[in-house]
């Protein structure tokens, strides 16, 4: 009698844990186990491209497996976009997106927005300088300014077009009280070979995308566009300190197609986070010239949702 009574407690003890156990390795995803496609809509050589190359660069020390980077550049970043929201959401393919994937879908050249995709993390911000071919009639901001001024229409404003650096350039003639003459490049990159190579006069963009132009001396730097002097160029002013009123910077981060598995979206998270915090991941970004600004999944859609907001308001100016 007292062998029935163990065995009947026994029994349900052992049901329990393996349930527990069953329910345990529910939670866990066997993800990755190959590598992952990691699509950049945009050209080689520009500021979203060195970025992502470089979380691209620390991924398989956290995932276990490597990140491809393949570039699809077009119409304003967003063929790259259109192919990512078309592939299997199964993990293997992620892509980048920044806030001209908004001012694209509200200028009306695209029906894809941010909430196409599934939100997993910001990884950097990249503040933007104005910056002008090396022989261009003005070596300040001040001259710059007063040059565009006495030749309204005639100075050349390098942009991607419906694309923020467009948004950038509306900005900044208005506030001059003159007229810049924008002309449309494909991303960053196209934009800034145009300038180094003199077909442009002026245009917007990152540390990364300039620096090795500035030290070749190609392109010379006017003024940054951040809130306070920047570090990397103290004697520069800033935007605002000439009543241009732009605080310009583009923060790139990383999505998902809407209907990949939550199990699969928190490991891509999680492993984004580590990198974002690694002290090598860190200053190779210092290096190029781009700051690590890590918002999780939550808050990195809060901003996007408040940058649709603003970029919606605004809509009318970009078509």
């Amino acid at each position: 009698m007292k062998k029935k009574l163990a065995l009947a407690l026994i029994v349900p003890l052992l049901i329990t844990v393996i349930v527990g156990c069953s329910s345990n390795k529910g939670d866990e995803v066997a993800y990755p186990d190959k590598p992952i496609q990691f699509i950049v809509p945009w050209s080689p050589g520009g500021g979203s491209d060195t970025a992502m190359r470089t979380v691209a660069k620390y991924a398989e020390k956290y995932l276990g497996e490597p990140l491809v980077v393949v570039n699809k550049p077009g119409v304003s970043g967003t063929i790259g976009l259109m192919d990512l929201a078309k592939k299997r959401a199964n993990g293997y393919y992620i892509g980048m997106i920044h806030e001209g994937l908004i001012v694209a879908h509200h200028a009306g050249i695209t029906e894809i927005n941010y909430d196409t995709f599934k939100p997993v993390a910001n990884m950097t911000d990249a503040p933007q300088w104005l910056v002008a071919n090396i022989d261009a009639p003005y070596d300040t901001l001040d001259e710059f300014i007063e040059y565009s001024k006495a030749h309204s229409g005639e100075v050349t404003f390098g942009i991607t077009l419906q694309g923020v650096a467009q948004a950038w350039g509306a900005v900044i003639a208005e506030d001059m009280g003159t007229e810049l003459n924008l002309v449309p490049y494909e991303g960053t990159g196209k934009r800034i070979q145009a300038l180094a190579g003199g077909f442009l006069n002026t245009t917007i963009a990152d540390w990364a995308s300039v620096n090795q132009f500035v030290e070749n001396g190609d392109i010379k730097l006017l003024a940054y566009a951040g809130e306070e002097r920047s570090k990397l160029t103290p004697d520069l002013p800033t935007l605002l300190e000439k009543d241009i009123n732009l605080v310009a910077s583009v923060r790139r981060g990383i999505v998902v197609p809407k209907e990949t598995p939550e199990k699969i979206v928190n490991v891509l998270e999680k492993a984004l986070e580590k990198i974002a915090n690694d002290k090598e991941f860190i200053q190779d970004l210092k290096n190029q010239g781009i700051d690590t600004l890590f918002l999780g999944r939550e808050a990195y859609k809060t901003y996007l949702d408040s940058v649709n907001t603003n970029t919606a308001k605004i809509a009318d100016k970009l078509k």
